[in-house]
């Protein structure tokens, strides 16, 4: 079998498109009756649970059969499932006794449709009963016996309709990424969508930490699950990273609203799908001022924020322009929001009384819908062996992404004042401590001059900090001419294509396109 659902889905041609939301289920295809008719449907995918027959008992056999515990007894046994069908299946394991059974079956029987092997294998939300699958042993078991499948590893969770409900935690989260980190199949995360809370930022995160990795979202019959949550979750992720395990009527409603319109972007830092498609060249993401006609071009808008104090009332930030004058951040914003084009925002902020107020105007526009687009938060950090006075402390920065706007990528960069023997060993390591366990995305800028002493390993110990870390590499035109700088540029190339970005002058650009195309 093929464990790539979407990949076998659509080479049988029953997907036009690697899109989750255009995947079909049945649900608790379990009997001889149900399996019939899921068999004769044509939906495409099946879901199945899967015991032992006779579990716990003295009367146990130890053959895998279909049925939802608690029952321990059915007409329909896994073998003659997995000889009859062709369609892909997704079999829950609630019982670990069934596990190994399971998988030497599936290791001889299944020639045809792609396999996903679900259990819950951590404590969730609102869960405290003991966990059936213990997951080193439900994971040692796949690996032993069964590689050719999609792990779908899940929670355990209660709804409690009459009482708070809770989310999944990033500590949850943090601690299944730690489990199935290692191992070399894909991985579709099983989440009830009623639990997610606010999706943003660890699913983001999740989803970040590998290519493996993609989304599962389910729904109960009975949970109160809304279309509004579906929506903002295929907006702010690619269309083959979620998988949508809903009844209806919520599923027609659901792809009657999102399949005919464009995905409308929610910040939340990345670049990734809003401005970049997966692969594509950092190159192509342009730096520009506001000011400039934006067309058809893909690119940050760099806003260098300060602080307005007025004669009265709280200080404002404000946005100074190339030509001299500053315009209230909220108000450029507000013009920006109906401006065309692919594109996103770079703050620069320069003082730490900036800072706040810049994030708490972030917040504001983003709670009344009228910040759609990827926000990088950038600043000439101090920290550790970077400390120098008028910088912005680098604990305070994060702290108060983390408080104030936690929706966007954070941009840290070095005094020029420690540069001058290069990117040393102890500046990278107190950058990298002072970044670690962040869930944002961090975007570390790189100035080219100081970078042209060791650009190769500089790029790599950032970028190997996190599958989210990027770099951006600046230049001004006062900082050197563009024959100075043109092999440290196809050096920063040379290391990585997709997570690297440049903020140079766009002749620089235009010049570093026409040596990649010479070389």
């Amino acid at each position: 079998s093929d464990a790539d659902m979407l990949g076998c889905l659509l080479s049988l041609g029953q997907l036009s498109q690697r899109d989750g939301l255009l995947v079909t289920w049945y649900h608790a295809a379990n009997s001889k009756e149900q399996m019939k008719a899921a068999l004769s449907s044509s939906v495409m995918v099946l879901e199945s649970d899967v015991t032992t027959e006779g579990c716990d008992t003295v009367d146990q056999t130890g053959v895998p059969i279909m049925v939802h515990p608690p029952a321990i007894y059915s007409d329909n046994t896994l073998e003659a499932v997995l000889a009859s069908s062709k369609k892909g299946i997704k079999l829950n394991f609630e019982s670990i006794k069934a596990v190994g059974p399971a998988l030497d079956l599936l290791r001889w029987l299944t020639e045809e449709g792609p396999v996903w092997i679900n259990a819950n294998i951590l404590r969730g939300p609102n869960r405290v009963k003991p966990i059936e699958v213990k997951a080193t042993q439900f994971l040692a078991l796949v690996q032993g016996k069964y590689l050719e499948t999609t792990l779908s590893p899940g929670w355990t969770t209660i709804y409690l309709p009459l009482f708070p409900n809770g989310t999944y935690t990033q500590t949850t989260v943090e601690k299944m990424q730690e489990l199935v980190g290692a191992v070399p199949q894909k991985v579709t995360f099983s989440m009830w969508l009623v639990m997610a809370g606010p999706p943003r930022p660890r699913l983001s995160w999740l989803l970040s930490q590998s290519d493996r990795y993609s989304l599962t979202m389910q729904q109960s019959a009975l949970d109160p699950a809304t279309v509004d949550r579906l929506l903002y979750i295929w907006d702010n992720t690619a269309t083959h990273q979620v998988c949508y395990d809903f009844f209806e009527p919520l599923l027609s409603q659901f792809k009657q609203l999102a399949v005919p319109r464009k995905q409308r972007y929610c910040t939340r830092g990345s670049l990734i799908p809003a401005l970049q498609n997966p692969g594509d060249e950092g190159l192509r993401v342009e730096a520009m001022e506001a000011q400039q006609q934006c067309g058809s071009q893909t690119g940050m808008i760099l806003l260098d924020v300060g602080l307005q104090e007025p004669a009265a009332g709280h200080p404002v930030p404000i946005v100074h322009t190339p030509d001299g004058h500053a315009l209230m951040l909220e108000s450029c914003l507000q013009q920006l929001a109906i401006r065309p084009g692919r594109w996103g925002l770079h703050l620069h902020i320069t003082e730490l009384t900036t800072l706040q107020p810049s994030l708490a105007t972030l917040a504001t526009l983003c709670a009344l819908g009228h910040l759609s687009r990827p926000v990088g938060v950038g600043t000439t950090a101090s920290h550790r062996s970077f400390m120098v006075p008028g910088s912005v402390a680098g604990r305070e920065l994060l702290t108060a992404v983390a408080e104030v706007f936690p929706h966007v990528t954070v941009a840290p960069g070095w005094p020029k004042e420690v540069l001058g023997s290069g990117h040393g060993e102890q500046l990278l390591t107190d950058m990298l401590e002072l970044c670690q366990g962040l869930w944002q995305p961090v975007s570390f800028q790189l100035q080219v001059g100081p970078l042209g002493q060791s650009p190769a390993g500089v790029m790599v110990q950032l970028l190997a900090a996190s599958p989210w870390a990027t770099v951006t590499v600046e230049h001004s035109p006062g900082q050197g001419h563009y024959a100075s700088m043109w092999a440290v540029l196809l050096a920063a190339r040379a290391v990585e294509k997709t997570r690297v970005y440049y903020r140079l002058p766009q002749s620089y650009c235009q010049d570093l396109q026409a040596d990649i195309g010479r070389h």
